[in-house]
Parts: C-alpha cells; sequence; structure tokens
C-alpha cells in the first residue's frame, strides 16, 4: 500500500492482489483492540475465519504467548521493520509475523504477513514455493533486492513480457521498469522491510510498448536468501477505461445543455444533472433542483400529458419543443430529449437532454415577423449569400419572377433584361460591396415585357468586415413611370388639340438651333392661323370652334413628317418648325397644308380657309427676329385677300443691326 496515496479504489485493487497470495495478509486498526480492516483467502483459512471479517478483533486469535510477543515488539519507541516469531495456531504451522504501517480505507493501519516457519530453517520449501509461484495464473517475478536482478519468472510473466524465460533471467527489474534505477532501488527497499508492499508502476516490454501494472512485492525466504517476490496485475486497459469514464464525466459536466436522469411518476423528480441543467433552470444548487417535482417544471399540463403519452408508447421522444419554467419562474423555451428506462427491479426511470433554445425561438420569433413584413410588401426582395446563392425571396417576388435559379448570376439571367443585368453585375453589385449600397433604376421581365424598376442594392458585412449577404430592393415604377410621363405630356401639350404648346416649342427650336449650328442643316418655319376665326365662334358657338382647331391639326399631323414639330402658339395661330427644311421646302409644304384646309368638310362651318407666313431660319438670327418677319409675312397674306402663303423677307444682318442702333 502507499502510503498517503491509497484510496477506495487502490483498497480494492490492493485486496484483489492479496487474494492471489498464498501467504496470509492481515490488515488491523492501530487501536480499538486491533480490529480487522481485511483478511486475504490465506488468512481466513488460517484462522478460520468467515468471509466478513471486518471488526473481529485480532487478538484473541493469538495465544498468549503469541500476544505477549507482538504487544512487546510494539512498544518498541521506533523500527524500520518488526518480526515476531509466533507459535501459530493449534494443529498449523508456527509462522514468522513481518508488520509494517500502512493506510487503509483512509485510515491508519498495521499489515500483517505470516511467513510460515519450519524447525530446520525460516525460508520457504521448495515444494511450497513452486506450488506458489509456478502454477498461479498471477504474473510473478522473483527479484533479487540486492541488485535487482530477476531471478525466476513463472510461465504467465514469460507470456505477458514477451522474453523467454532465460532472458528474463538475464534481466534487471530496473530493465523494465520506467522508473529510474535509483527510484526503483528506493522502491524494493520499501517493498523489502515491509514499508510499502503496493506499487504503481509502467513496464516495457520486449516489444516496446508500455503497459500500466499494479505491483504487490514482499520479502520471502527461499534457499536461505531472502528475495521479493512480485506479483504484477496488468491494469492499463483498466486505467484507458478510467481515463474514459473520466473523460465522459468531464464531458457530462462541461456539455453546455442539459444532461438528466429523474424518476417516475407525478411526484417523479431529478435524481442526476450536470451544471448546464442546473444553469437552464436558475437552481441555485443540485439539491434545490432535485427537491423539485419535473411536473412543476412543465408551462401547459397538456404538454406534459402529451409528452409523457408519447414517452410511455414510443420509449423514446426526440427534440421535443416544450415550453418549461425555471426555479424563478423564467418561461424556457427547449427541445428536451427523453429516454424511458427500466431496471432489473422493474422500476422505471427517464433519462436525457434539455436544450434551452429561448435565444434561437426569440431570433426565430423576429425572422418571422420580419418575413411576414416583407412578404406583405409589394416591393420585390431578394437576398443572396456571401457565396452568390439566392437564400430568399418574398412573396412579390415569388408571384413577379417565379421560382429564381439558387446561383445569383443565373437568378440575375432569370429576372432582368440584358441592360439591367449588365447594369447590375458591373456597376450595382460592385459599387454596393465597396460602398454599401447602389440605387438605380433598371428592370424586370414581366409577363407583358419589361417592368421598370427603383432598385437599391444592400451589401452586408460581419464584425470582421467579411461580406455576408448582398440584399436587393426592387419597387415596381411603371405607374409612376405613367404619371411622370402624362405629366410631361400635359405640360408640353396643348390640351384641346394634342399639339405642343408655345413652350414646348421654344425648348425643341432651341436644341435644334444648336444642331443646326453643328451641321450646319437649314431650319425653317412656318406661322399660320384660321381665316375670319372669330366669325366661327361667333355664329356657331365655342365648341364648334374647338372642333376646327382639333380637326385643322388633326390635318396637319397627316402631311408633316415624324421629325416636324407643329405647336398651337395661340388662339388660332400656330406654328411649324421643320428641321433640315429649306425655304422652298417649308413653302412647298405650307402650300399643302393650305389647300387640304380649304378642302376639308368642317361642317357645320361652310368653308375654312388658312393663312401662311413661311422663313428659313439664318444661323445668327435672335428667336424673336424671325418671328418678326413671320408675322410679317402672315400680315401680308392677310392683307391680300387670306388664305395665301407669304414667304418672309430674308434675314438682312447688317439692316437689323442699324434698325436695332
Amino acid at each position: 500500500m502507499n502510503e498517503g496515496n491509497s484510496t477506495a479504489s487502490g483498497d480494492d485493487n490492493l485486496s484483489r492482489l492479496l487474494d492471489l497470495l498464498p501467504l496470509p495478509v492481515l490488515v488491523a486498526r492501530i487501536q480499538h483492540e486491533w480490529r480487522l480492516f481485511y483478511a486475504n483467502d490465506a488468512a481466513r483459512r488460517y484462522f478460520g475465519l468467515d468471509e466478513g471479517v471486518e471488526g473481529q478483533p485480532l487478538l484473541p486469535l493469538l495465544d498468549d504467548v503469541d500476544r505477549e510477543a507482538l504487544e512487546a515488539a510494539l512498544a518498541q519507541p521506533e523500527f524500520a521493520e518488526i518480526r515476531v516469531a509466533w507459535h501459530g495456531v493449534a494443529g498449523k504451522p508456527p509462522f514468522e509475523a513481518l508488520l509494517g504501517r500502512a493506510t487503509w480505507q483512509r485510515q491508519a493501519a498495521w499489515q500483517l504477513t505470516l511467513v510460515p516457519l519450519t524447525q530446520s530453517s525460516r525460508s520457504v520449501s521448495e515444494p511450497f514455493y513452486k506450488q506458489m509461484f509456478n502454477t498461479n495464473p498471477a504474473i510473478k517475478l522473483l527479484i533479487d533486492p540486492a541488485d535487482g536482478r530477476i531471478v525466476d519468472a513463472n510461465a504467465s510473466a514469460v507470456s505477458f513480457y514477451g522474453y523467454s524465460l532465460a532472458a528474463l533471467k538475464q534481466l534487471k527489474i530496473t530493465d523494465i521498469n520506467c522508473l529510474s534505477s535509483a527510484e526503483v532501488r528506493a522502491s524494493m527497499a520499501r517493498a523489502e522491510s515491509c514499508q510499502q508492499l503496493f506499487f504503481e508502476f509502467r513496464h516495457c516490454l520486449a516489444s516496446g510498448e508500455i503497459r500500466d501494472v499494479h505491483v504487490y512485492s514482499g520479502p520471502v525466504l527461499f534457499q536461505g536468501r531472502e528475495y521479493l517476490h512480485s506479483i504484477i496485475v496488468d491494469v492499463t486497459d483498466e486505467k484507458r477505461y478510467c481515463a474514459q469514464l473520466e473523460g465522459y464525466n468531464n464531458l457530462f459536466h462541461d456539455l453546455p445543455v442539459g444532461i438528466y436522469r429523474h424518476t417516475a411518476g407525478p411526484r417523479g423528480r431529478f435524481t442526476a444533472a450536470n451544471p448546464a441543467l442546473l444553469r437552464i433552470f436558475e437552481a441555485d444548487s443540485r439539491e434545490a433542483l432535485f427537491a423539485a417535482r419535473i411536473t412543476s417544471l412543465y408551462e401547459c399540463p397538456k404538454q406534459v400529458s402529451e409528452f409523457m403519452a408519447d414517452l410511455e408508447r414510443d420509449g423514446a421522444v426526440i427534440r421535443r419543443p416544450l415550453k418549461l419554467r425555471s426555479l424563478k419562474g423564467r418561461l424556457i423555451h427547449a427541445e428536451v430529449t427523453a429516454y424511458r428506462k427500466t431496471a432489473v427491479d422493474g422500476s422505471i426511470d427517464y433519462s436525457g437532454i434539455v436544450e434551452d433554445v429561448t435565444a434561437r425561438h426569440a431570433a426565430q420569433v423576429n425572422q418571422d415577423r420580419l418575413t411576414h413584413l416583407l412578404d406583405a410588401s409589394p416591393d420585390i426582395v431578394s437576398i443572396a449569400d456571401a457565396d452568390q446563392r439566392v437564400v430568399y425571396l418574398n412573396k412579390a417576388g415569388h408571384e413577379q419572377l417565379g421560382i429564381l435559379p439558387e446561383a445569383l448570376s443565373e437568378a440575375l439571367i432569370a429576372a432582368h433584361p440584358l441592360w439591367a443585368r449588365r447594369l447590375i453585375q458591373e456597376k450595382g453589385i460592385p459599387y454596393a460591396i465597396e460602398h454599401g449600397h447602389w440605387y438605380a433604376e433598371t428592370a424586370v421581365l414581366g409577363r407583358d415585357g419589361e417592368i421598370p424598376v427603383s432598385q437599391l442594392i444592400i451589401a452586408r458585412r460581419d464584425e470582421s468586415g467579411k461580406l455576408e449577404s448582398i440584399a436587393t430592393i426592387m419597387r415596381d415604377i411603371s405607374q409612376a413611370k405613367r404619371y411622370q410621363a402624362e405629366l410631361e405630356y400635359h405640360a408640353g401639350h396643348d390640351p384641346l388639340t394634342g399639339a405642343f404648346n408655345r413652350n414646348r416649342f421654344i425648348d425643341l427650336l432651341g436644341r435644334e438651333r444648336q444642331e443646326v449650328r453643328r451641321d450646319g442643316r437649314p431650319l425653317s418655319l412656318v406661322m399660320f392661323d384660321i381665316d375670319h376665326f372669330k366669325r366661327v365662334n361667333d355664329s356657331f358657338g365655342h365648341s364648334v370652334g374647338d372642333m376646327v382647331l382639333g380637326k385643322l391639326v388633326r390635318i396637319c399631323h397627316a402631311l408633316l413628317r415624324e421629325v416636324d414639330v407643329l405647336a398651337r402658339w395661340g388662339g388660332e395661330e400656330f406654328m411649324l418648325l421643320l428641321p433640315g427644311t429649306p425655304l422652298t421646302g417649308a413653302a412647298t409644304l405650307a402650300e399643302r397644308l393650305r389647300r387640304a384646309v380649304e378642302e376639308e368638310d368642317f361642317a357645320p362651318v361652310p368653308e375654312i380657309t388658312s393663312s401662311f407666313g413661311v422663313a428659313e431660319l439664318d444661323p445668327d438670327e435672335a428667336d424673336t427676329q424671325c418671328y418678326k418677319r413671320l408675322d410679317e409675312a402672315l400680315y401680308r397674306a392677310k392683307a391680300n385677300g387670306r388664305n395665301l402663303v407669304c414667304l418672309a423677307e430674308p434675314f438682312n444682318d447688317s439692316v437689323e443691326r442699324r434698325q436695332v442702333q
């Protein structure tokens, strides 16, 4: 026994070793009548004891002479070892008692090893030695304590160490013990003096493999010499198993999920729980948790009934979502796994796992709320992960785009026209990744063609700056664009006739003049109005007058090119902008329009005619100057009888300057 290191498991190991010895060994308390802790099989046979020897006094087993000899030896103040010759039990051979201090069950004790004596010698007889040493299945070595030489080994030792008997007998114990030579010699000295008989070593086999062993070693006299008789027990697998158990125990205590076992029935309580379970249920101590009824920890009684019914029926319930309550009343969203176990005696208990998913549940609730909000939105919302896989598309997106491919590049092809896809891939996504977001007008593919959308792309990064996701929000702006087009139309058109209004005409004229200055093309203007239009309104009413104006515009549009611009200049007066048209061409068109108006039926008005002024705009001429020339030409057409086309006077820059001066 290793004094100071003995434990309950060490005592058990030692008792198993001592039971293998043919020598009687007893362990007794130092006081209290030498009451026994332990007696091995040989001692029980020698003294005629039953199995349950613990607590029996040792001294009554000895005769008076042996008791006196023992008490006299123990009276010595200090000793390295005590050897006491005893007569022994009547009818049994005498023996020598070797006494040494020990620790058993964490208490101070004496260990007595009884070595039989003969009348002629204290040594063990050779037949007894052979029976004790060779025929026992335990691994045994006989060691010379003087130099550590292995004197003998039994068949079990030969098999265990992997050496032949001859090879083993050429070795010293220091050759197979992994301790240093000095440590091995010190251990042999303690064994020889009976100060320590149990050791834990590591031995090296012939193969080089290291094995953990427990060794019981004590002195024995043989053929006139003292040797150490060592019994070796291979505990490698046992230690590995214990290490695994320790690992499992650490795992049990370190797991972030709760591990439990509890009894059955309505009064069932926990009987085992790891620290995580105490944290989950906010228990201040294991006792506090074990005192609570299991049923009191459920939020809903109906859940208890359903859960236990399924457990009884199936024998197991895996990851069942349950609402529980901690000992302090906190609501716990948990996933519970339980197994039903029936013991040999028929009793039932339950074991399993409790995982606190309250935070996960809260996150899921928030996600569900967000998903509900996004699905209620008319905007298309899509999210792709860092690997550019589409992981979310809201309800509006599914309705408009259908099921998109998972790969973002393929989803862009399915959702956008070519020009929009290139804009998003080449500019939108790279810009958003670099700056956080990008906003522009793009388009998606609809059933009836392109649908204009305003698109926002947002890149999200995690705390380390690594790209986490790319989200996009697309809003259908087709209605807004229609409204915008209508507003732009009404802002630039006459509401009665549909022709451009004066402001829009002036704007278009300015743009066209810029083109003229670049490429030198001719540009002509035509001003015309309806003859005696006031009479039409006075005689037939303004509604007929409005009809005449509208019909006049339609007649003109039928004869104009797409690039020509017709504008209502004011009242019954109109203006034509004719890009790329010289004066002669403008005059020809004006004449065609005059005849078309004259020949058209404007019933109930019997006749409608019109007068025209035509001018080619000089590149250096001011707009107002050209208007003046046109107005003068139109005045001449009126003065000469109406229903005429008159050309404006040529632009004379020098004359105009003198007039201005």
